[in-house]
């Protein structure tokens, strides 16, 4: 049987699947939440590993199960983690404004000075932060503001565990440059989280990769153009639908 496992990504929900993930699939969906995400109160340690390893205990793998994996952002490096770990069975992976890459050198950087500022006043940074991934917050303030009162129940610990584990990532680009399975990205032309500019040099390297690029939005495609988020899970989903 094949499993479509959607992951939401750092500080979201798996709410935001809802309104994209086509209905009435014959397949078996799972929607997950990372863990310290949502109402998953459980505490991962900081390695995607371990972020990965509790999604399996969630989708109860079986030995009949193959897999279609979609990751948003930090859901994606979770989800291509799982695709290494059950390569055999994995049937499709799918980069919603994610990569396989690793954290740069700059962006581990960032990513320190984001833990600096989740322990010192998580609200703040949790504001910042979203208003930063949307091409134009202001367009969209009211989900916005939904988003930041589920955050407000995730602890600080929670987060600071989440920016660690994307900071010690590793690529997994020379995995996928091999891999048997078709890979697809979604990528906002306005992303100032993953740029046109920094995600090139991975599709370069992964000519067989199947990218769409949306113009006028940023990190946050679910919420900014739910029309073209719904067609490219369609198309990732679409050749296994008999």
């Amino acid at each position: 049987m094949i499993k479509i496992i959607a992951i939401h990504g750092f500080l979201g929900n798996n709410e935001m699947w809802k309104e994209i993930l086509p209905s009435h699939l014959p397949f078996s969906i799972f929607t997950p939440q990372l863990a310290g995400h949502g109402n998953n109160h459980s505490f991962a340690s900081p390695s995607i590993e371990n972020f990965a390893e509790h999604i399996l205990q969630q989708i109860e793998p079986e030995d009949s199960d193959e897999y279609i994996w979609m990751g948003h952002s930090m859901g994606g490096y979770v989800a291509v983690h799982l695709a290494k770990t059950i390569a055999d069975k994995t049937k499709a992976l799918a980069f919603f404004h994610s990569t396989a890459d690793a954290d740069n050198d700059l962006k581990k950087q960032d990513r320190l000075r984001a833990i600096e500022a989740a322990e010192k006043h998580k609200a703040l940074y949790a504001t910042n932060l979203i208003d930063g991934l949307f091409h134009s917050a202001d367009e969209h303030r009211l989900a916005i503001n939904e988003q930041l009162e589920k955050i407000e129940s995730m602890s600080a610990e929670s987060i600071v565990q989440s920016l660690r584990a994307m900071r010690e990532r590793v690529s997994s680009i020379s995995f996928l440059q091999s891999a048997h399975f078709p890979i697809y990205y979604f990528a906002g032309a306005n992303d100032k989280v993953l740029s046109l500019e920094k995600m090139e040099p991975e599709w370069t390297l992964l000519p067989s990769a199947k990218i769409t690029i949306v113009p006028e939005i940023g990190h946050m495609g679910h919420i900014e153009n739910i029309s073209a988020a719904k067609s490219f899970l369609e198309e990732v989903i679409s050749p296994f639908v008999s």
